[in-house]
């Protein structure tokens, strides 16, 4: 008999063909809900979202509207744009943080040779910032009450250490002079606190405590994150 029912070689399937087909696509069903096909990719469920541990290329746009939170380094190729107002972290809405300072004093000594402060003034870095870019100037009045013609000088030191050297200027018996200094520092490892000190001395001998000697100190911080 030629062509039977599912005989072989019949171009009709056999009665029970139908039932094993379905019995195939139930059991790869079954296999395809148990196996997770992301995870080569290394992509894994969890409760109310997705881990990935692998990497993740985006070739279109990508829209976050909830909260991010990033651990590691994050490079950006192109331009990042911003809302204005959008940047909230105080390094980057305020990366600097200016400061202006006045000191003066009145009716010191001076001594020969040894540039001691005449005036100082101590200033508190604020918190999170690690440079500073100090600019200074010491100015000084000294009258020269002693018998012989003197040079004084009129120093600077930032931190306990002086920029270059002090300004000076010869000065007759019973006259008065007024030598500066300015000068510009960075400092590149800060402390809790900045000094910087207005120095004075003279060369031939000590200058007695006068109510006319003076000195001032001005100038400005710029603090540096």
């Amino acid at each position: 008999m030629a062509g039977g029912q599912g005989l072989p070689g019949s171009q009709f399937p056999g009665e029970d063909d139908l039932p094993r087909r379905v019995k195939d696509l139930e059991r790869q069903l079954r296999e395809l809900a148990a196996a997770n096909q992301l995870g080569t990719a290394g992509i894994r469920a969890v409760d109310g979202g997705i881990v990935v541990e692998g990497s993740e290329t985006i070739n279109g746009p990508l829209e976050v509207n909830g909260d991010s939170e990033i651990n590691g380094s994050m490079s950006i190729n192109g331009p990042l744009n911003l809302q204005p107002g959008s940047i909230q972290n105080d390094s980057l809405a305020d990366p600097t943080y200016p400061y202006a300072f006045h000191a003066d004093s009145q009716n010191f000594a001076l001594g020969n040779g040894n540039n001691l402060p005449v005036v100082s003034i101590t200033i508190d870095v604020p918190a999170g910032f690690t440079r500073a870019v100090v600019n200074a100037t010491a100015s000084l009045s000294a009258a020269n009450t002693t018998s012989v013609t003197d040079t004084l000088y009129c120093g600077l030191k930032v931190n306990g250490g002086g920029p270059g050297y002090s300004g000076r200027v010869g000065v007759a018996p019973g006259v008065a002079a007024n030598p500066s200094k300015a000068a510009g520092v960075l400092l590149t490892s800060l402390g809790a606190s900045i000094t910087i000190d207005g120095t004075a001395s003279t060369f031939v001998a000590p200058w007695p405590a006068n109510a006319n000697n003076n000195a001032n100190l001005d100038g400005t911080v710029i603090f540096l994150r």
